[in-house]
């Protein structure tokens, strides 16, 4: 265990955003399924009902990728286009 003697806070967060239909929404500190609900919340705040999430790497997750944190850097919500 390492201290910090210079009385400074030396511990940051790296914030984390899902980005969807030109927003942005700050997910910080989410994961489980708080961040699968975030996700959910986002998409239906966009009227989207079926999407994929992309993470800055262009992999597309799966619910339990994304509750268990295998994923890099950003989310993207993209709207699942269905052929009818």
């Amino acid at each position: 265990m390492a201290w910090n003697t210079t009385g400074n806070n030396t511990t940051t967060t790296e914030e984390r955003f899902v980005h969807c239909n030109g927003n942005q929404y700050n997910i910080t500190g989410l994961q489980g399924q708080g961040l699968v609900q975030k996700l959910k919340d986002c998409a239906k705040q966009n009227d989207i009902s079926k999407f994929d999430v992309l993470d800055s790497n262009q992999n597309t997750l799966s619910p339990s990728d994304i509750e268990n944190g295998n994923f890099t850097g950003d989310l993207s919500l993209v709207r699942f286009n269905v052929a009818a």
